[in-house]
């Protein structure tokens, strides 16, 4: 296999190195610049010619190396394992590529190489900092060997001057090299280097540095044509990706003409309902503040009423307790009434009973005067008989007379005592009749102050009673002032629930405009999605198709 020939692998038939060279502008003059903006030229060139056989000779180790070294990553493993190459296939380009380095001919067919070689890892899914972190590893794996090489160019370069002095005197070429390096010699003092020496020194170093310089010169030409591959692959894909997007962008703008139109109206129509509640809203403020106020009034009227509750209340506590009081009283001056009756009906028949005693003494004086009369009348009789009659005659009137007389005295007798106990019993019956009427002035006394006790009781109760009607007018006027005010409380609640169904019916268009408006929203949230989630298919790497 030819050191151009790497690179050649199964993935080469999906790449066109020209169109790619000339997609990412990499022309002859664009070539020129870059090797003037990093100082390369042809002593580059020539240095890197020089390399050659240095590169050559260690190409084995070093691919091997590297290797080795990409081994020990898993992402690095991954890139690997998905080349259309075999692991000595990819040793070989390594070996290839390590010594085209120094192929000498740096013209736009090498960077069509470079531009094919970084083009085919970005196909395989290499990230850009794995292709750019491998030239650290060939900094490793390079600079010992070019160390190396300066090293020995110093030697020789120290070599070739010693035999220059021992081919100019007598000294030997050892002495020489002391007293170059600044140790004393037999014939002299040493002061310092030679500076023939040290130009010779310096010499072989600065030429071994500037083909180190001439290495990473060409490393760095090969990372920037590999980092255009990537770059010009991140913008196909990124204007493809705007490409779709534009396309997606125009499908959905007009996928959601209509639905914002919808949304617009449906918008327009909610902020007029909006607007429509608001002032509905402000209506129901206004008019709960209205509610609240009549409220206050309403709770000062009821604590009225509870004060005045509470104060008539106890007005009726103490009626009660005078009504009962007065019941109590009643009670005792009826039973005082009763007890008078009943003395007043004792005097009553005490006093009947005096009028049948009195009436007996009538009876008995009248028999008295009678018996008077009749005694007058037989005195008289027996006047007029004893001066008529003789002595035997006068002696039969005086008997007729005086058993007249006798029957007059026993008559009389009989009637002074009748007289004597019917006067006995009008005093006794007196007696009980003074009693009962004590008993009965007494009766009628208590029962008085009972009776005023009574007048007195039910004047308190007729005071309680004024206290309590007034309690109960001012009771009524609070209850007609809490009439009033719900009253004006249930006509503020209807002009409320008047409102409140203004208020939903417009909620009700509002929720309607915004179930539209939701399902204008679905459908453009639907198609806008699409600007999110309906991703094109990422084109297929090309390790997958050939695996395919």
């Amino acid at each position: 296999m030819s050191d151009q020939s790497f690179g050649q692998g199964g993935l080469n038939p999906y790449l066109d190195a020209d169109e790619l060279v000339e997609r990412i502008g990499l022309t002859e003059n664009e070539i020129d610049w870059r090797k003037q903006f990093i100082g390369f030229d042809e002593t580059d060139e020539r240095r890197l010619s020089d390399l050659e056989p240095l590169l050559r000779r260690n190409q084995e180790r070093i691919a091997d190396d590297f290797y080795d070294n990409l081994l020990q990553y898993e992402q690095t493993r991954d890139v690997i394992g998905r080349s259309t190459k075999n692991f000595d296939g990819l040793k070989q380009t390594q070996r290839a590529y390590l010594v085209s380095l120094a192929a000498g001919e740096y013209d736009r067919e090498y960077f069509r190489n470079r531009a094919r070689i970084g083009k085919l890892h970005e196909m395989l899914d290499m990230p850009l900092k794995h292709y750019v972190g491998q030239y650290g590893v060939y900094y490793d794996l390079l600079l010992p060997q070019l160390n190396e090489r300066i090293q020995n160019q110093v030697v020789e370069a120290i070599e070739e001057w010693a035999q220059e002095y021992d081919a100019e005197g007598p000294t030997s070429g050892m002495e020489r090299l002391a007293g170059a390096l600044g140790f004393e010699t037999e014939d002299d003092t040493a002061d310092g280097l030679d500076e023939s020496f040290e130009r010779t020194v310096r010499g072989a170093i600065d030429d071994g540095m500037m083909d180190v310089l001439s290495l990473l010169r060409i490393i760095n030409l090969d990372m920037q044509v590999a980092t255009d591959t990537y770059v010009d692959a991140y913008a196909g894909r990124l204007e493809n990706e705007i490409d779709r997007r534009e396309q997606l962008a125009r499908e959905v703008e007009t996928d959601v003409e209509n639905p914002v139109a919808e949304l617009h109206e449906a918008s327009e129509m909610i902020s007029n309902r909006a607007q429509r509640i608001g002032e509905r809203t402000a209506e129901q403020a206004t008019a709960v503040d209205h509610v609240a106020g009549e409220l206050g009034e309403v709770s000062a009227a009821v604590e009225e009423v509870a004060s005045v509750s509470d104060e008539v209340r106890r007005e009726s506590e103490r009626t009660e307790r005078l009504a009962a009081d007065g019941s109590k009283a009643a009670d005792k001056a009826l039973s005082e009434l009763v007890a008078i009756e009943d003395a007043v009906d004792r005097v009553s028949s005490a006093a009947a009973t005096l009028e049948e005693r009195l009436e007996e003494i009538d009876e008995t004086v009248d028999r008295l005067d009678e018996l008077t009369t009749r005694t007058t009348i037989l005195a008289k009789n027996a006047r007029i008989e004893s001066s008529r009659s003789d002595g035997e005659t006068a002696i039969e009137a005086l008997e007729v007379i005086a058993t007249e007389v006798g029957s007059f005295a026993e008559q009389t007798r009989a009637d002074l005592s009748a007289i004597e106990r019917a006067v006995e019993d009008v005093a006794t019956d007196a007696e009980e009749t003074i009693k009962a009427a004590d008993e009965a002035v007494e009766r009628v006394d208590a029962g008085g102050n009972q009776i005023r006790g009574t007048v007195d009781s039910f004047e308190e109760i007729h005071e309680a009673a004024r206290s309590t009607a007034t309690g109960m007018d001012d009771v009524s006027a609070a209850a007609d002032q809490q009439a009033h005010s719900v009253e004006s409380i249930a006509d503020l609640v209807e002009e409320l629930s008047t409102t409140a169904d203004d208020v939903a019916e417009a909620t009700e268009s509002v929720a309607a405009a915004s179930e539209e408006q939701t399902a204008s929203l679905q459908a453009v949230g639907k198609t806008v999605s699409r600007l999110t989630t309906e991703s094109e298919p990422a084109e297929q790497p090309v390790y997958e198709r050939l695996a395919e």
